[in-house]
């Protein structure tokens, strides 16, 4: 492997993290939990966390954006696993989209919560994934799942919290 191809698999597997054998986009949204845990750990605001995890998005995307023609050539497949920069971008956007978070209780269940409908691509997130084969459409399935997330966790907080 090239070093430059080294570096890229290092930055669209999520760190490594998505390269592992069994669900590569659990692990590598797993970097978008600690992104947006590392905000509210220090105790910060609720609009300056949402702030980070927008920034984080960002970054992210960019990156993605940056990365999916090498990617998708790469692992020679459109939407390729190991290729998690979607699935760190979808897990910020759900504190972006949701319900201030004041308890742990509500990253873990974001967290959760935003894998299954990931997995699940509800409608939305299911025509995407099928129909749009692009930087676009591998980034937004993830992003529609995360706007579902957000209003499970963010009904959930308001019903019980």
């Amino acid at each position: 492997m090239k070093i430059k191809d080294g570096i890229r698999v290092f930055l669209g597997s999520g760190f490594f993290l998505g390269l592992g054998p069994f669900v590569p986009g659990s692990f590598g949204a797993l970097v978008g939990l600690a992104w947006h845990a590392f905000a509210f750990q220090r105790g910060w605001q609720a609009l300056d966390i949402r702030i980070w995890c927008l920034t984080g998005a960002v970054i992210f995307s960019a990156l993605h954006y940056i990365l999916t023609p090498w990617a998708q050539k790469y692992w020679n497949d459109p939407d390729p696993k190991n290729f998690v920069l979607d699935e760190i971008v979808g897990y910020l956007c759900v504190p972006v989209f949701a319900v201030d978070f004041t308890y742990w209780w509500q990253l873990l269940a974001a967290f959760v919560v935003f894998r299954i409908l990931d997995a699940v691509k509800l409608p939305g997130a299911r025509y995407i994934d099928r129909n749009i084969h692009n930087a676009h459409g591998v980034l937004f399935d993830d992003v529609v799942s995360a706007a579902y997330s957000a209003a499970i966790v963010s009904a959930v907080t308001l019903i019980w919290f």
